[in-house]
C-alpha cells in the first residue's frame, strides 16, 4: 500500500495505523477514501467541506470482530445497491461514538447517535453514514451469523441505536472505548480473548430489540429467538449446552424451542452443533491459533472428544480437521473472520464532493 504509510506495530502485529498525514494535504482525502475502500467494501466517500482532511484509523482484528477506532474530519460513506453488488462480502457494523454525531439512513430508518451512543447499520442493504463535525469513533465489522441473521434479509436492527448509559449498551460502550486506546498494547492472545468478548456482548445487544414496540408477531418470535441465540452462542463452549438447557433457561417446553428454529428450517440441536463446528473452523484457519491442537480447538468450543469431532467435521466439511488446517496452512487463507480486503488491488471508488447528503 504505497500510497500511505502503514506501520504493523511490533508488540501488536494484529493491528495497523493509518494516517493520512503522510500523504500531501491535497491527496489526503483521496487517500481516505481508497482506505475506506480497503476496509470495507465498495462505498461512496463524500466530503464533508473544503477544510483541510485528516483521518486515522487504528484497526485490528481480534478474535471474531475487526475493530477500529477512527477519528476524521467531516464526511459520509454511501453504499447504493450497484455498490452491494460489487462487494464480496457485506457484513454488520456497530459504531461507538466518543466525539461528534453519526447519522445512519437506512432503507427508511433514520437516527443519529451521538456521544456514548452505539448505532447499527446493514453494509449488505443501501445505507448511509453521515458525520457532520469531525468525529471520533469505534467501529466493530462482524457476520451476521453472529447474530443469528442473514445478509440482505429484512430486519429490525436496520439503523438500530442503543444508548451507552445502562444495560448491555454501557459494557459494549465501555469495552469499545477502552479498546480504542489501548489495542495497540495487546497481545495476540489477550486480543483474541478481548475479541470473543466484544463478539457476546454484540449478540446479547441485538438479541435485544432496540424498538421499543413489536406488535408483528413474526418480529416478536424473531426476536426471542435471537435471545436464546445471543445465550447459546455465549456458552458454546460448555458440553453441557442442549436444547433441552436452552428450552429451561428461556423457560418454554423444547416443542415450542424447536417450532422457533424450524421457521429457519433448522433444529436446535443442528443449530448447536453447525454454530460450534464453523467456530472451530475458524479456529482451525487462524495462524495465530497454530499453538492449539485440534483436541483443544474442539473443547475450546464444547466438542470434546477428538474421534467424534473429526467425524462431524468431515461430515460437514468433506475435509478431516487436519487435512483443512493443513490445506489452509499451504494455500496462505487467512481466517475468514480475518480482514479479506488487505492486499487487494486498490481501485478509485470514492468520489469527492463538497456538499454531504
Amino acid at each position: 500500500m504505497p500510497f500511505l504509510n502503514v506501520e504493523e506495530l511490533a508488540g501488536a502485529p494484529f493491528v495497523e495505523v493509518f494516517d493520512t498525514k503522510e500523504a500531501a494535504p491535497a491527496r489526503r482525502f483521496s487517500v481516505w477514501g481508497d482506505l475506506v475502500h480497503l476496509t470495507c467494501g465498495p462505498l461512496r466517500v463524500v466530503r464533508g467541506n473544503d477544510e483541510e482532511f485528516n483521518g486515522l484509523m487504528v484497526k485490528g482484528q481480534l478474535g471474531p470482530v475487526q475493530v477500529a477506532s477512527i477519528a476524521a474530519a467531516p464526511h459520509a460513506v454511501e453504499r447504493t445497491e450497484r455498490l452491494i453488488r460489487r462487494a464480496d462480502w457485506a457484513p454488520l457494523y456497530i459504531c461507538c461514538v466518543l466525539d461528534g454525531e453519526a447519522r445512519v439512513n437506512q432503507e427508511g430508518h433514520v437516527t443519529t447517535a451521538r456521544v456514548g451512543e452505539l448505532v447499527l447499520f446493514d453494509s449488505s442493504r443501501p445505507f448511509t453514514l453521515t458525520m457532520r463535525k469531525p468525529i471520533r469513533m469505534v467501529t466493530v465489522k462482524f457476520e451476521h451469523r453472529l447474530v443469528g441473521l442473514e445478509p440482505g434479509e429484512g430486519h429490525l436492527l436496520k439503523a438500530a441505536t442503543w444508548s451507552g448509559q445502562h444495560g448491555v449498551g454501557v459494557l459494549l460502550s465501555r469495552l469499545l472505548d477502552g479498546l480504542a486506546g489501548q489495542m495497540t498494547e495487546l497481545s495476540t492472545s489477550t486480543a483474541d480473548r478481548l475479541g470473543d468478548s466484544v463478539a457476546s456482548l454484540i449478540s446479547a445487544l441485538c438479541a435485544d430489540s432496540p424498538r421499543e414496540t413489536v406488535t408483528d408477531t413474526a418480529f416478536a418470535r424473531r426476536a426471542l429467538l435471537l435471545r436464546i441465540k445471543a445465550y447459546a452462542r455465549a456458552h458454546l463452549g460448555d458440553p453441557a449446552l442442549s436444547p433441552a438447557m436452552l428450552a429451561r433457561r428461556h423457560n418454554m417446553s423444547l416443542r415450542y424451542l424447536q417450532i422457533l428454529f424450524q421457521e429457519e428450517d433448522a433444529s436446535p440441536a443442528r443449530w448447536i452443533r453447525n454454530e460450534r463446528l464453523a467456530r472451530c473452523r475458524d479456529d482451525l484457519r487462524n495462524p495465530r491459533l497454530a499453538h492449539l491442537t485440534v483436541a483443544n480447538i474442539a473443547e475450546r468450543w464444547g466438542l470434546p472428544g477428538a474421534s467424534h469431532f473429526s467425524r462431524l467435521f468431515r461430515e460437514g466439511y468433506d475435509l478431516t480437521p487436519t487435512q483443512w488446517r493443513r490445506a489452509c496452512r499451504q494455500s496462505g487463507v487467512v481466517a475468514r473472520r480475518m480482514p479479506r480486503e488487505l492486499g487487494s488491488p486498490l481501485p478509485a471508488a470514492h468520489a469527492e464532493m463538497a456538499d454531504m447528503p
